[in-house]
């Protein structure tokens, strides 16, 4: 078997981890992605609910009301704080998965090089030994000088 033949069962492999470390970074990123969104959403509605709670509390409100609004407000920033903490680890993440997509495409990279580098030297090796035996035979065919 040839040696680019050989090389190609690698290349292969290393073409299917490429492909595996596209999937895992395209599933990270969107991770944060969405995380980034929903955190923008949680701080929009909280936003909006304290707006609306000092619109509403100018006709006056209940300190039932006043307490149900804090307790309220401190479960969204906690939700928020969370959200953040998820999006912090979610990039971590996604840097571990940027490097291991770097690590698997340089590899591939290479491998694929090393393949084509290969069947270079296989071409030039099978250029030569046709070179060689068209050389035999043209001195087989050459009658003699006498």
């Amino acid at each position: 078997m040839k040696r680019s033949k050989r090389l190609q069962v690698v290349l292969d492999l290393a073409e299917r981890r490429k492909q595996e470390a596209d999937k895992i970074l395209g599933e990270a990123q969107g991770r944060v992605s969405q995380g980034e969104q929903t955190l923008e959403q949680l701080q929009n509605y909280y936003n909006e609910y304290v707006n609306g709670f000092y619109t509403a509390g100018a006709s006056g409100v209940s300190l039932g009301q006043i307490q149900n609004h804090q307790a309220f407000m401190q479960k969204l920033q906690a939700a928020i704080e969370q959200q953040r903490r998820a999006i912090l680890m979610d990039k971590a993440q996604l840097e571990r998965a940027r490097e291991h997509w770097q690590a698997a495409y340089g590899r591939h990279k290479a491998m694929g090089s090393l393949v084509e580098k290969a069947k270079t030297e296989e071409q030039v090796q099978q250029e030569k030994q046709q070179q060689k035996v068209l050389d035999e035979r043209s001195q087989l065919i050459r009658p003699p000088f006498i």
